[in-house]
């Protein structure tokens, strides 16, 4: 069970983790290419509002220069956009962009490529015409961010190239995937040489409970045993009567559960190796224990039935899977309800053996069904001390399965039907 708690330990730790980083790099990554873009707009709104080109520019102090014009490179510190937005003065020699125009039926009447590389402008007449045929008046084609205007003669169309804005993202992009890797796999590391210090006060407690609950249960048999001859000792002299069988029943019933008690600590420490199994074949089983609780379902006036595959064979021990037989069908009998029906069923398919078994319970909460493998948990209304029983039973039956690599599940269906499923591998 502690390797089980270590290893959700870490499985929890590292999907945190990651979750956190994933999270992290991809609202960075989206924040730079959202402020690439406001960027690149700014550009093209500017390059639109002064007729394509860069020609007059507001300083800070509002004094107006030409960007062609001999400025010293002190005083050309920043400068206005028309909207109003201060960008930097290197911009204009900065910005790889080209302009075109385009008349009302979308063919190219006028362009300036003198911003951009000669070697770009084959491929940039195909990308205008793309750009005109589109509905969007801003966007991505390739590495250029355009922008589309209506004018009063046609189109005005003006592409800005980002691909060192898109390089430098992108290296960024795999420089934060690589150190998220790498941070995942230092982390991963780390838990699994520090973790079993982080669980070594939980598994000292546990190992103190089984301690205590073995030593309590050793102490507690011997006086148990006593109390149970006096009481025959009693019965012999005074002979039998009704607080003598109360003591009785009561001492087995208290003898039944230190002995509970011991077998599921020793559980709890204990893992079936493959050398300790052997074949069983789980329909005789099913049957010989169907067929010792039928006398007393009988008894109640409980219709049992039984639907056994014939054999069907497991791999496991045969007294602990004999023992988890009877726990499922005791606790069927002990709380059917009126309706007093009790279904079992054993089936194999795709190399799963299935162990059902269903009765009627009427008035459990749906939400509390996945609490009966708690260890001495009661529901408040059909599972009480009246029933005998004292809520380890389910959880021994676990514990059980969980050595045998299977697995024990509980439903609980709209007509009131409770049904406890074993599952275990096929054996051929």
């Amino acid at each position: 069970m502690l390797k089980k708690l270590k290893a959700r330990f870490i499985l929890l730790a590292m999907v945190s983790m990651t979750v956190t980083l994933i999270i992290a790099f991809t609202a960075v990554n989206i924040t730079l290419r959202v402020q690439m873009s406001q960027s690149t707009d700014i550009i093209i709104d500017t390059l639109y509002e002064n007729g394509g080109h860069f020609s007059l520019f507001k300083h800070a102090d509002d004094r107006v220069f030409s960007s062609d014009s001999d400025t010293d490179n002190n005083e050309r510190k920043q400068f206005m956009s028309p909207d109003g937005i201060f960008m930097h003065a290197e911009t204009p020699y900065e910005t790889r962009y080209y302009v075109a125009y385009l008349d009302s039926s979308r063919t190219l009447i006028e362009a300036d490529f003198s911003h951009i590389a000669l070697s770009n402008t084959e491929s940039i007449g195909s990308q205008i015409a793309e750009i005109a045929s589109l509905k969007k008046t801003k966007g991505y084609i390739s590495n250029y961010r355009f922008g589309k205007f209506d004018t009063d003669d046609g189109i005005m169309i003006i592409g800005v190239d980002c691909s060192k804005n898109m390089q430098t993202i992108n290296m960024l992009t795999l420089i934060t995937l690589v150190t998220i890797l790498f941070c995942i796999v230092i982390v991963l590391m780390l838990l699994l040489v520090f973790s079993g210090r982080v669980l070594r006060p939980f598994e000292e407690n546990r190992d103190k409970q089984r301690r205590f609950i073995t030593d309590a249960g050793h102490e507690l048999k011997t006086p148990i045993a006593i109390i149970r001859s006096n009481t025959e000792v009693m019965e012999m002299i005074d002979g039998e009567n009704k607080w003598l069988a109360n003591i009785k029943q009561q001492t087995d019933r208290m003898g039944k559960l230190v002995k509970d008690l011991i077998e599921l600590s020793k559980m709890d420490e204990q893992t079936l190796s493959e050398k300790e199994k052997q074949r069983i074949i789980l329909s005789e089983i099913v049957y010989n224990s169907v067929e010792s609780f039928r006398v007393p379902a009988e008894a109640k006036g409980i219709a049992l039935t039984a639907d056994i595959a014939p054999n069907v064979a497991v791999m496991g021990d045969l007294e602990d899977i004999v023992r988890v037989t009877g726990i499922l069908l005791d606790n069927a009998v002990k709380y059917t309800d009126d309706r007093k029906k009790i279904d079992v069923t054993l089936s194999a398919k795709s190399k799963k053996v299935y162990l059902r078994v269903s009765n009627t319970c009427k008035g459990l909460d749906p939400g509390s069904v996945g609490k009966f493998f708690d260890r001495f948990y009661r529901s408040d209304e059909s599972r009480n001390s009246n029933t005998g029983g004292y809520g380890i039973g389910l959880s021994m039956a676990q514990m059980i399965m969980q050595n045998h690599k299977g697995r024990l599940s509980v439903s609980y269906s709209d007509d009131e039907i409770i049904t406890f499923t074993a599952e275990l591998a096929v054996c051929p």
